[in-house]
């Protein structure tokens, strides 16, 4: 689980923020939270962003994107002479030169049965290198203790790390293996050190970020997915007319194969691509919902359906995994094109069957969900300072008595984080 989630100068984050999972211990809680023993706390299912457009909601997702993907493909994905994804802060005269920070601390399942181990895990970077990195884990015994795995520092190109005396395996030879614009972390996974391969896997398996996509990517998520049932059902209850899937082969006609083969080569040319140096695939199946009609079930490829249906989708594979493993699921804009309770309904599924301890952090502009059962430590508030600089507040923050209405609390404007509009009125020549 996700206990906290820092960022420091990244697009419109300026100062360091924290988004904090635990649950507030002064307020009393319709539903339990997960407890973290070693902590003596508990973290919260659902961390739900509220504020006005351009406020930084996206950006905070984007961060917490951003840090899994540096994790993921620093050392696998970058070579020696790469430079390194880099969005600072830009309306002011000296953050551009300065690094970005991403940190967090998270559950990790321990080697024995039902056993939890929490970690703390950061880096800062510049455009070039990553100028430092560290590990720590948080133990109890008779009382709460933090342990350095590694430190690492980049000087002048080199790359240095220290280790604690509880970090076991091949810790040295993986470090002259790390260059400056690859974390250690990274390459220590990559070269299957057991310790660090385990929480490097946290963010590679378990963070599960929500994201749009084509009938054949949604296809070929599904060949994966073992929960069609629940999926099926789901999208059944929603209301949708759907009944059931299915995956077709098809053929692309030879002149698009031509031109798509085009593309993708001009694209694996380009220096720094994704694609760079990528096998050349073409799409092989589509996906299609079956729905109930007059004459009977009928099939319908997934790129005719509704907006709605197609978020639901997109939602529903990362949500069923995450709630049956424990996963972390991030979203952007969770309530876009998906009616009031249905969204409803999807923050409820983290906060009522969660056995498991999955999470979910998503940005939307619902206001009608404040009124339906979220925790005043399950809503943070987005809002930008007189420099353009975002800030994340959480409503525990505010004096706010258990019976009042959020939603009203927040519209009035007593908490912050909705726009301030009047009447627009523009003038037009002519």
């Amino acid at each position: 689980m996700l206990l906290r989630f820092g960022v420091e100068n990244h697009l419109s984050i300026r100062e360091r923020q924290e988004l904090v999972l635990t649950a507030a211990k002064r307020i009393k809680r319709s539903a339990p939270a997960v407890p973290v023993p070693i902590l003596k706390e508990a973290a919260v299912p659902v961390a739900v962003l509220y504020g006005a457009n351009a406020a930084g909601k996206s950006n905070l997702i984007h961060a917490i994107r951003m840090m899994r993907a540096h994790i993921v493909k620093s050392h696998k994905s970058r070579d020696a002479a790469d430079g390194i994804p880099h969005y600072p802060f830009l309306l002011d005269g000296s953050s551009a030169d300065k690094p970005t920070r991403f940190d967090a601390m998270f559950t990790v399942s321990g080697r024995d049965a039902g056993a939890q181990e929490v970690y703390e895990y950061g880096f800062s970077f510049t455009d070039t290198e990553y100028m430092n990195e560290w590990l720590h884990r948080i133990v109890r015994d008779k009382r709460q203790t933090t342990q350095v795995l590694f430190h690492r520092e980049t000087k002048d190109g080199d790359v240095q790390v220290s280790f604690g005396g509880l970090l076991r395996g091949e810790n040295r030879a993986i470090a002259s293996l790390t260059r400056p614009n690859s974390l250690f972390l990274s390459a220590a996974a990559q070269n299957n050190h057991p310790q660090l391969g385990a929480v490097q896997r946290q963010f590679v398996e378990q963070w599960q970020l929500v994201r749009r996509v084509r009938t054949d990517q949604l296809a070929e998520m599904f060949a994966r997915f073992e929960h069609e049932d629940a999926f099926v059902e789901l999208m059944r209850q929603a209301d949708l007319g759907v009944v059931g899937t299915e995956i077709e082969d098809y053929e692309i006609p030879e002149a698009m194969r031509e031109k798509l083969q085009e593309v993708q080569y001009a694209l694996a040319e380009l220096p720094g691509s994704a694609n760079e140096g990528a096998e050349l695939t073409l799409p092989q199946k589509r996906f299609r919902f079956t729905h109930a009609t007059a004459g009977g079930e009928r099939a319908l490829d997934y790129r005719w359906e509704s907006r709605g249906t197609r978020m639901l989708a997109t939602l529903a594979i990362p949500m069923l995994n995450a709630i049956s493993a424990g996963h972390l699921v991030v979203a952007d804009e969770l309530d876009s094109s998906l009616h009031h309770r249905l969204t409803e309904a999807l923050l409820q599924l983290f906060r009522s069957a969660n056995q498991n301890g999955a999470q979910l952090i998503a940005a939307v502009q619902d206001t009608a969900l404040l009124r339906d059962g979220l925790e005043l430590d399950e809503v943070w508030l987005a809002e930008k300072d007189a420099a353009g600089a975002s800030r994340f507040i959480p409503l525990t923050d505010f004096r706010i008595r258990s019976r009042e209405d959020l939603e009203k609390v927040y519209r009035d404007g007593r908490v912050g984080g909705a726009p301030v509009i009047g009447d627009l009125a523009v003038a037009l020549n002519g």
